[in-house]
């Protein structure tokens, strides 16, 4: 069997080099996303043809530039906000390659999570583990007993090497912790991680991104907040790299159906052209992906886009507030006690003014998962918004707000979730973005991680 492998494999590839007739391969790109970006400059890199389609006219997906007026000025925004890690080395490795200074571009901090009443975890600069003893003598608001439930409990999970069999939901995790350590620390690292809480969450999945932030080294730990837009902390820099090399890319071309010929390539058909491809790139998200390879109508298909069906989305909602230029908060990112029948439906407020003063006196709120606030009308939102902060922090009147909602802004990492695996069952087919198998759920860095590995994977099967 082992010869006639090896037989079958020498005449694909002399077929495959036969159709190329010494041309690079041509590798179309769906979605001009970070992952999508990251793909992209991971074939250009390795030799092959490339051209980016997308259906918006402009790059960054999910993670972009929105100009939003808030009073008598427009402010350069983001359509959510994000936090990255310092473990996110992938992103930072990719900003330097398109010409782009990480320590420049993103503010960086030791991980501390700060409350407006004072409670405070933060994270000394020793090495790996000592830098969280040092954030538990040092926090307040913490008794003695939770801070050795704390230490007890990251023990526990590094002599199991972050690893939980079968998955549960990661509350079953803190099941025997004690409460206010789960509200005030648990449950937040789970939604500005995964951005659902603890009992939507994989336990497996929350233990990944654990195990590679607070569980690793101090820097590991760190986190990072893009100083300006999404838009120009990353995406735009990409595009102005991959044009300079010839990567050619077409906006507002949604793509209607994919089409596999008779030489093995493939046809992709949108709004206004057609585009011949010897691989496809899917970097999109799971249901348009799904969408497109139904199009395919291939049999070998059905399995991925029943997985790719079953994965559900969480939206995000950013309610931007405009308050006086002089008004500061303690620190850039405050964490917020969120308790929706109260009304307080904010988790995180984002103090643009400290990362950019192009944006001073602008707040950004951020309420991730689904809830309650989703029957609000923006008003209603930004109303609820501004009294929780006026009551934590003496929040003065705003003089104006936006509320931005992302529907389907990540996936839910949910217990036991299959994701397909980057190479499709048919030949020259692949997939990118939070719709691929990953460890890590819908965060920038797993999205740059899955567009590097599909283009990785194409440039490996062809030669």
């Amino acid at each position: 069997m082992g010869i006639r492998r090896a037989v079958a494999a020498a005449r694909d590839l002399t077929r495959r080099d036969a159709r190329f007739s010494g041309r690079p391969p041509r590798v179309l790109v769906a979605g001009a996303g970070w992952s999508g970006l990251a793909s992209a400059i991971e074939l250009q890199r390795g030799g092959a043809d490339v051209r980016v389609v997308d259906a918006a006219p402009h790059p960054g997906g999910r993670a972009r530039r929105v100009v939003v007026r808030l009073g008598d000025r427009a402010f350069a925004l983001d359509n959510g906000q994000h936090l990255l890690l310092g473990a996110y080395r992938s992103t930072r490795a990719l900003m330097r390659e398109v010409g782009l200074a990480p320590e420049q571009a993103l503010f960086e901090s030791p991980f501390e999570l700060q409350y407006p009443d004072g409670f405070r975890i933060a994270a000394g600069r020793a090495p790996a583990p000592w830098h969280l003893l040092q954030a538990l003598v040092g926090a307040r608001g913490l008794s003695a007993a939770e801070r050795t439930a704390i230490v007890a409990w990251v023990a526990r999970r590094r002599c199991a090497g972050w690893r939980v069999e079968p998955d549960a939901p990661a509350s079953t995790l803190f099941r025997e912790h004690p409460a206010r350590c789960v509200e005030r620390l648990w449950d937040p690292l789970c939604l500005a991680a995964l951005n659902v809480p603890l009992d939507q969450a994989s336990a497996r999945t929350l233990l990944n991104v654990l195990r590679d932030s607070l569980g690793a080294t101090s820097a590991a730990s760190r986190y990072l907040i893009a100083r300006r837009d999404l838009s120009a902390t990353f995406p735009d820099a990409a595009q102005a790299h991959l044009a300079q090399r010839g990567v050619a890319f077409h906006w507002r071309q949604p793509i209607r159906r994919l089409e596999h010929d008779a030489s093995g390539g493939w046809r992709v058909q949108t709004r206004d052209a057609e585009f011949p491809a010897d691989a496809i790139v899917l970097a999109l998200p799971a249901d348009r992906a799904a969408s497109l390879l139904e199009s395919a109508a291939r049999a070998p298909l059905d399995a991925v886009v029943a997985a790719l069906r079953r994965v559900r989305h969480a939206p995000i909602a950013t309610v931007y507030l405009r308050t006086s230029s002089a008004f500061r908060l303690p620190r850039p990112l405050l964490a917020l006690r969120s308790r929706p029948g109260e009304r307080r439906y904010g988790q995180f407020v984002f103090d643009r003014g400290w990362l950019d003063p192009a944006c001073s006196g602008v707040l950004a709120v951020v309420v991730s998962g689904s809830g309650p606030h989703e029957q609000l009308d923006a008003g209603d939102l930004a109303a609820a918004a501004s009294a929780q902060l006026a009551s934590d922090l003496q929040l003065p009147l705003p003089i104006d707000h936006a509320v931005l909602r992302e529907k389907h802004a990540t996936i839910v990492p949910s217990p036991g979730l299959v994701r397909p695996a980057t190479r499709l069952p048919l030949p020259g087919l692949y997939l990118a973005s939070d719709a691929a198998d990953s460890p890590y759920p819908s965060t920038l860095e797993g999205s740059v991680r899955s567009g590097i590995a599909a283009a990785r994977a194409a440039l490996q099967d062809f030669g």
